[in-house]
């Protein structure tokens, strides 16, 4: 059987029998692996910290045809103040569970890992508006995966849309995939001048780059749009705190 190791992180995680976990791992170089972590739950496990999500470090896989075991996993990173925060936790979780939809097996995604891991850092280790750190991934993430909502052409006509247009001469469609004139979707969602702005800025700006003030209808606009494209991952606050709908 080969046997592969590859820097990877915890994605999810599920019990299976008295003391094994199925894990999805995603690694730069092989995309997303389903790998069986046996004897991972007990007490003495020398593995035990690898089987939660989060935990990051150098895996060790013994790969036989389509299915995977862990035997080795060397921990660099758990992001362990996350668990101290639980608006940040969820908050996190939701990352995970998105780069679990997009990411496919065998297929390498290098750039969506370290993204991955900076907006983990910055959750875990930084004061920074958790929802503006959520819109900024989700803006990157779905620029490099085809399918970021488009804001600067009507997603119906094809008309360019001059970032002087204001607001009001606009509504946003789900099923078309973006901002659209407001004659070719006259009942689609209002947006806000101030949205529109920040979505613009942050089109072509990295992760480090200065923006405008954050307006977190950015946030629930681009959450919606990719809800709508996973067919899944959903959060929603209620009471003060989030919860994550796998």
């Amino acid at each position: 059987m080969p046997e592969i190791e590859t820097t990877a992180i915890v994605l999810r995680r599920s019990d299976y029998r008295d003391w094994d976990r199925m894990l999805t791992l995603f690694s730069p170089e092989h995309g997303k692996i389903d790998a069986m972590a046996r004897g991972i739950r007990r007490p003495t496990a020398r593995m035990r910290a690898a089987g939660e999500p989060f935990a990051t470090g150098l895996a060790s896989l013994t790969v036989s045809g389509d299915r995977a075991s862990l035997s080795g996993f060397d921990l660099t990173e758990g992001f362990y103040p996350l668990r101290e925060n639980y608006d940040r936790l969820t908050q996190a979780a939701y990352v995970l569970n998105a780069c679990a939809k997009v990411v496919q097996p065998l297929t390498p995604d290098p750039g969506l890992f370290a993204l991955l891991q900076r907006i983990l850092g910055r959750l875990a280790y930084t004061d920074q508006s958790g929802e503006e750190l959520l819109a900024r991934f989700l803006f990157i993430m779905m620029q490099g995966e085809g399918i970021v909502p488009s804001i600067r052409i009507c997603a119906r006509c094809g008309r360019d849309i001059p970032d002087e247009t204001p607001a009001a001469e606009l509504r946003v469609s789900i099923p078309e995939g973006g901002v659209c004139c407001v004659n070719c979707a006259p009942y689609g969602r209002k947006v806000r001048d101030q949205t529109l702005n920040w979505l613009r800025s942050a089109e072509r700006a990295g992760l480090d780059d200065a923006l405008p003030e954050f307006v977190p209808g950015a946030w629930e606009m681009l959450k919606v749009f990719f809800e709508g494209y996973s067919g899944g991952v959903r959060m929603r606050r209620r009471g003060g705190t989030y919860t994550v709908r796998p």
